[in-house]
């Protein structure tokens, strides 16, 4: 029997500061920006690798501290991610700032804080998620979207 084939599972963190304004991430692979996240590595949880990864990539220590939604890649065109023949599941988190400070890594270039109406060109399928993320920020009764 042959392996399966299925999607990864990739675990982005919401986080808001102060003013309002949101965690991004400045991609390297494709020089667009996104929320920090990334693919669930074996032997941790999903909020784990939304913490990690929010680490990891933007050197900000954060809580998960709700699920916001699922999404699937097959509801958005694959147009500047340079991995196209993979599909995904994502699960999105609203995150709160515990500590650390803006670093990058190895997969990004610049970590910044951006306003609802200031958002720069998002790499793939990261529109849908921010809208979700300040839409739920707005109605702390939403329930998780899915799709």
């Amino acid at each position: 029997m042959p392996k399966p084939i299925t999607p990864l599972v990739g675990c982005d963190a919401f986080v808001l500061n102060e003013k309002n304004e949101v965690l991004l991430i400045q991609r390297a692979d494709n020089g667009f920006w996104a929320l920090p996240g990334g693919c669930h590595d074996l032997g941790e949880t999903p909020k784990e690798c939304a913490e990690r990864e929010c680490r990891e990539e933007s050197g900000y220590e954060v809580e998960v501290v709700e699920l916001l939604g699922v999404y699937s890649s097959n509801r958005y065109a694959y147009v500047n991610y340079p991995w196209k023949d993979n599909e995904f599941c994502h699960v999105l988190y609203r995150a709160k700032l515990v500590g650390g400070s803006a670093k990058t890594s190895s997969e990004t270039t610049k970590v910044g804080w951006f306003r609802e109406d200031q958002i720069p060109p998002l790499s793939d399928g990261h529109d849908v998620r921010i809208r979700q993320g300040f839409w739920a920020a707005k109605n702390p009764h939403l329930k998780p979207f899915f799709e």
